[in-house]
């Protein structure tokens, strides 16, 4: 199949989405090496770490060069580029001023979600009226502190948006530049100006103050007011605002880097707990059918309430084969976080954190993905104990089962531990002050995102490979305690070494021990219990204020794991991909679609707020009548009743996939989910598009 043509866009915005299209390389600002060595040098002795950070945001701000290309409608991207020679040279001339700046404390910096709500209703002019007002009632010297600094970063916000009109002006766009004007310390009029104040909001954090991975929101009902408002008056179409979405989407796919991610996310319920659906729900999902790019993904929020025709209109986007949207369980995720005590009207207003982690908006500082566990290599690491005589031989499975859960519970009590560490050297050397403007309670408490101000604080984990480990399992307990036929030491050195001259019982294992998703009772009760003590595991643990938080998804660490992970038991070859989410491993989906989410949806996912993926691929002639249509969205109403959390599709054949590989030149924008966010299929590595070809093709339902 040839590039897809993108006939909705103006030949201007077509051109755009081109540029944007054959964008690969990683994003540079040659300046920022230079702004920062300069805020370092200029660092006081005693500075607190608050104040040199907005000192430093403010100064990248100041200088960050600034891109705009002939057509551009929504604007402010920094120039992107590898340094010239002379910029190399200068950034050499300072790197030993760069290293004496102590590293980043760690933990997640990004994956952020600002309160938009509140920078359209007062703009930067009425946040910093606010710092003012309230630093004047500060308490203490370290909340004055605070306040100074959160000024400094929103002025700096306001000086690069003036920069960026200034910009427009010298690129004869003088309506974009007389607009950037307004929005600089005003609150947005129109859908046009808030549009535009959301994105250069996303930039100034993302690129002044490194929260990577900012993202636009819920676009639709942040934005409803003005879109109805201009509607309303005349000063806007349906086409015009579809055409500025389309805009804001192509900027993000010219600032972000191969196998990112970063999402939009629409429908579920108002902060009352209504029905949010409206007009823009639908030009949301139309953009990305417009755009066709990798960026960003569209979540729709589905619950009982969801308008049938919005249910429809989204599983024929997903037909087209963009993979969008993907479908994620509203009455799950507000139950989910209303037991992490997040308020009600809270609750109904949270995001997928780029991929499919929750975080509550523009009110929470919640670290993702912290960090990926790999569950198989857990049982791994015990066989390779007990063959190498470290360990007695279990004596019977459950004896096994119960060692491999205590490797893994060790793994994640040591990883809270350390994150707890983190946690509170972030409170030190860490602060954001910047997004503290743009989160709720910060500048009520005066407090820094990093020192308690967020209304909601916690950290999320994900375990990657469950399917291959409960699969594992299966083959052990029938192998070596059922039928007795080989030791576990044995079994290990097979294992060991890639099942070579073993390939029978290689493929006995695949076709005839029973596995995860194909609705079979025995190997799912295994599935249950194991989900439900990572679960717990993960709970009985703290970092910072809160419990952990467990997650099942992957991104592309089930290909990252599985590279570096010999062959496991489940007859998975060493250095293949581990399974792609909490649905089976690849290809072993042998009773269908259904059969599949059955198995899935046995256990609970209300726990796994840190995010939990299941797949489903279809062939590509699959979905073409109404009927087809309907039998999709009978398939994921399914999967959400029964408690699913997310579920994603991808529609296409491995045909089309394996003719990609071999003509990458007649593929350059075909979309595929991976495990929580999608990227273009030519890019990926060899062993992550054998993944993906790999996976069931469901030829029906």
């Amino acid at each position: 199949m040839p590039t897809t043509t993108v006939s909705w866009l103006r030949p201007e915005i077509a051109a755009l989405r081109e540029i944007a299209l054959k964008k690969r390389s990683g994003y540079e600002i040659p300046a920022l090496p230079l702004i920062d060595a300069r805020s370092w040098q200029a660092r006081e002795p005693g500075e607190d770490w608050l104040v040199w950070r907005a000192r430093r945001t403010a100064g990248r701000l100041e200088a960050m060069p600034i891109e705009i290309l002939p057509g551009e409608r929504v604007v402010g991207r920094p120039e992107l580029r590898p340094p010239t020679a002379g910029e190399s040279a200068e950034i050499e001339k300072v790197r030993p001023v760069l290293q004496e700046i102590p590293p980043f404390p760690g933990g997640d910096a990004g994956h952020f979600h600002p309160d938009y709500a509140k920078l359209f209703r007062v703009g930067w002019g009425g946040i910093l009226e606010e710092i003012r007002e309230r630093k004047e009632q500060a308490d203490t010297l370290e909340q004055a502190a605070f306040y100074r600094a959160c000024a400094m970063a929103a002025e700096g916000a306001v000086r690069y948006t003036l920069r960026v009109a200034a910009a427009c002006e010298a690129a004869d766009s003088p309506n974009l530049a007389a607009l950037c004007r307004r929005i600089a310390d005003s609150p947005p009029r129109t859908f046009h100006e808030a549009i535009q104040s959301m994105f250069l909001a996303l930039v100034c954090l993302w690129f002044g103050e490194d929260h990577g991975l900012t993202t636009p929101g819920r676009m639709d009902q942040t934005l409803r007011p003005f879109y109805e408002a201009d509607l309303e008056a005349g000063r806007i179409t349906r086409e015009e605002a579809l055409e500025l979405i389309a805009c804001l989407y192509i900027q993000l796919n010219m600032i972000l880097f191969s196998s990112s991610a970063i999402s939009v996310m629409v429908g579920g319920r108002n902060r009352q707990g209504r029905d949010a659906t409206n007009d823009l729900t639908y030009l949301c999902l139309e953009a990305r059918l417009a755009t066709q790019l990798v960026y960003p993904t569209v979540g729709l929020a589905w619950h009982e309430g969801t308008p049938p025709e919005l249910a429809d209109f989204a599983c024929r986007c997903l037909s087209t084969g963009i993979g969008d949207p993907a479908f994620f369980n509203d009455k799950l995720i507000v139950r989910g976080l209303r037991e992490h005590g997040v308020s009600e009207e809270d609750s109904y207003d949270y995001m997928n954190s780029t991929c499919v982690e929750i975080k509550v908006v523009g009110a929470s500082h919640m670290w993702v993905t912290a960090p990926y566990f790999n569950c198989p290599k857990a049982l791994l690491d015990v066989m390779e104990e007990i063959a190498g005589g470290r360990a007695d031989s279990p004596a019977s499975f459950d004896d096994l089962n119960t060692r491999v859960k205590a490797r893994i519970a060790g793994s994640v009590r040591e990883a809270a531990e350390s994150l707890d560490r983190v946690w509170k050297i972030r409170a030190e050397t860490g602060c954001f002050p910047l997004a503290s403007c743009l989160i709720a309670d910060c500048l009520e408490k005066g407090q820094d995102f990093d020192r308690g101000g967020a209304r909601y604080n916690w950290v999320e984990n994900s375990f990657v490979g469950l399917a291959n480990l409960v699969d594992g399992l299966m083959a052990i307990r029938e192998l070596v305690y059922e039928t007795g036929e080989y030791s576990l030491s044995r079994l290990h050195a097979i294992v060991k070494s890639d099942f070579e001259g073993h390939e029978l019982l290689r493929q006995r294992i695949l076709r005839r021990v029973p596995s995860y998703g194909n609705d079979s009772d025995d190997v799912d009760a295994l599935a249950v219990e194991w989900a439900e003590f990572l679960s717990a595991t993960t709970e009985s643990n703290r970092v910072g204020p809160h419990p952990y938080v467990p997650g099942f998804f992957c991104w592309i660490m089930h290909e990252r794991f599985g590279s570096e992970t010999g062959a496991t038991p489940d007859g998975r070859r060493a250095g293949f991909p581990l399974s792609d989410g909490a649905g089976a491993a690849q290809g072993r989906e042998k009773s269908g679609p259904t059969a599949s989410i059955l198995s899935t949806t046995k256990w609970s996912h209300r726990k796994a707020i840190g995010g939990l993926v299941h797949n489903v691929r279809f062939s590509s002639g699959v979905l073409k009548t109404d009927r087809d249509i309907a039998a999709l969205r009978s398939l994921i109403e399914t999967y959400l009743r029964r408690g699913g959390f997310e579920i994603q599709v991808n529609v296409v054949s491995s045909d089309l996939l394996r003719d990609a590989q071999s003509h990458p030149e007649n593929y350059d924008d075909l979309l595929v989910r991976v495990a929580g966010y999608s990227d273009y299929f030519t890019r990926l590595n060899p062993n992550m598009q054998a993944e993906i070809i790999a996976r069931s093709e469901h030829m029906g339902f």
